[in-house]
């Protein structure tokens, strides 16, 4: 069976086929303009009616150019997807939608514990990469949800999230849903110099440091930040000794002369790279 063939067949559970409309699950499109699926269907995906799930979206920037079809990367995407989350033992339901993009429904055993999820949404989006060529994939994340109507709004925060991932070129990991509100509500201001503002007084030391020193303080706090100051896992995404991280983050609290152990300090500095990706996105010139 070809790649193809196994994505049709096994959205959800192997072997089963699901009709599809214009490369999209046929299911999917209604239950997203407000239909309540059919009890049997979901059971044919493998939905449990008493599981969480994080709907995730994965959209490669570009397939090959020497791919056939929309429909054929697509269902290349799906058969990707389903290979690599059947072998991190993730059970979640797979399916197409939009042609060029996958949906995962991860399933999450406590919402308020999202880290095994991020972990999982993030090597999957690095293995795709791989297996698409190293193409750029985009992959946005909704909120755990339990119950097809709760999933839904998942499904949009999911949307919501790639095309912020999109709009804003945040390839490199996934966007999760709270990001995403954040990005949405840092580019609804109307006066992005204050935005500009708001950085350099909390980010241009730092930045100069960088363009100085050619180090990378500003990425080391950032990873420090999306690990919840966690300095084991934030180590483990630089790729570097846990003594260079102490060493870089002794740097931070130096050059820009504060307490990182203050809780308005992090606060402050985490919007300010929030702000600073929205402000230098390729296509900043909307805000």
């Amino acid at each position: 069976m070809t790649d193809q063939q196994y994505a049709i067949n096994a959205v959800g559970q192997p072997g089963r086929a699901a009709p599809l409309r214009n490369g999209r699950a046929e299911w999917l499109h209604r239950w997203l303009e407000g239909e309540t699926p059919d009890a049997a269907l979901l059971e044919q995906y493998g939905f449990q009616p008493d599981q969480y799930y994080a709907v995730v979206l994965y959209r490669p920037m570009s397939f090959s150019e020497h791919a056939l079809s929309a429909a054929a990367n697509g269902a290349q995407l799906v058969a990707l997807l389903q290979t690599e989350a059947n072998r991190r033992g993730i059970n979640g339901p797979v399916c197409l939608y939009d042609n060029q993009t996958a949906a995962l429904f991860h399933p999450v055993e406590d919402p308020q514990q999202t880290t095994r999820l991020k972990r999982k949404t993030e090597e999957i989006r690095k293995q795709l990469s791989v297996r698409l060529n190293n193409a750029d994939i985009h992959c946005g994340v909704g909120r755990p949800a339990k119950g097809m109507a709760m999933l839904r709004h998942s499904f949009r925060e999911a949307e919501q999230a790639l095309r912020l991932s999109n709009e804003l070129q945040i390839q490199a990991r996934p966007t999760f849903f709270g990001n995403s509100s954040l990005y949405a509500l840092l580019r609804s201001l109307k006066s992005p110099e204050e935005l500009e503002r708001f950085c350099k007084t909390w980010l241009a030391d730092l930045i100069n440091y960088d363009t100085r020193q050619q180090s990378e303080l500003l990425e080391t706090l950032r990873a420090y930040f999306a690990n919840n100051g966690n300095t084991a896992l934030t180590a483990k995404e630089l790729r570097i000794h846990r003594n260079t991280l102490a060493y870089r983050l002794n740097r931070i609290a130096e050059i820009t002369c504060l307490d990182l152990e203050d809780a308005d300090v992090r606060l402050n500095l985490h919007l300010a790279l929030k702000a600073y990706e929205v402000l230098y996105a390729p296509n900043a010139v909307s805000l």
